[in-house]
């Protein structure tokens, strides 16, 4: 199968999988609903983790000069060749979110910055396939969602029908290094079998009290009996969290 082929089976979300954007800098602009993206992704590739996969590659924070916090992570999405089975060259896409930001009450913590970040990383690693890439060229920008014109030539069900036991054979995955983010991920609970929270939420608190303020972190883990973040059950982690928010603010 050529690759504009694969391209033009993915490049128009069909009605329902997309709305315009009525408010705030992007009005005018068109949003996909990002489980379009996977849907249409297992249709041509297969399901996730055997036709198509991803690994989360880097992170990054930085600290605005309001005292926001934006959060960045880098994808590498990997896919199979529905002809040969061999799997592809990663394809790299960012995304970002802010895990701290800003609003009439000040500085707060956003807890769905992760999921986020990653949602936008893993739209942006597809574009390259020819993800949702009408819309990306202007086609959908003013339109309403219940245009007629919208519709598009995707028609999912051709798709959805395939036979994936018949598929080539498919060939390994191929060997990376497990990214730092995704390191030291695998279930902790401690000596009582209560959850313990994962690396992520680990830096994240650390984030939340901002560059320099390590102390703040350590008082309030101090306050709740322990010695060290890794410690911290999933418990106590969203009021330990709110405390660090709390005095970060107290602070000014």
């Amino acid at each position: 199968m050529a690759g504009i082929e694969l391209y033009n089976k993915v490049k128009t979300p069909p009605d329902g999988a997309w709305k315009p954007i009525k408010g705030g800098p992007l009005a005018g602009k068109t949003e996909i609903n990002p489980q379009w993206r996977i849907q249409v992704m297992t249709e041509v590739y297969g399901p996730c983790g055997i036709g198509w996969r991803f690994e989360l590659t880097e992170e990054k924070t930085y600290t605005c000069p309001a005292g926001q916090i934006l959060l960045f992570v880098e994808v590498a999405l990997y896919v199979v060749d529905p002809e040969s089975g061999q799997w592809s060259e990663p394809i790299y896409g960012w995304g970002g979110d802010f895990i701290i930001e800003k609003n009439k009450n000040g500085l707060v913590a956003n807890d769905e910055a992760y999921k986020m970040a990653l949602t936008d990383a893993l739209g942006n690693a597809m574009k390259c396939l020819g993800v949702g890439s009408d819309v990306y060229m202007g086609l959908f920008d003013g339109k309403n969602d219940n245009n007629k014109e919208n519709k598009g030539n995707y028609d999912g069900s051709k798709y959805a029908k395939e036979d994936y036991s018949e598929r080539r054979e498919i060939g390994p995955a191929p060997k990376q290094q497990q990214p730092a983010a995704q390191q030291n991920t695998t279930e902790r609970r401690n000596e009582h079998g209560e959850l313990l929270i994962t690396q992520p939420q680990q830096k994240r608190m650390f984030a939340i009290a901002g560059r320099g303020n390590e102390e703040i972190v350590k008082q309030v883990l101090m306050n709740h009996g322990y010695v060290s973040s890794g410690d911290v059950t999933r418990h106590d982690y969203n009021q330990i969290c709110t405390e660090i928010q709390d005095i970060v603010k107290q602070n000014g």
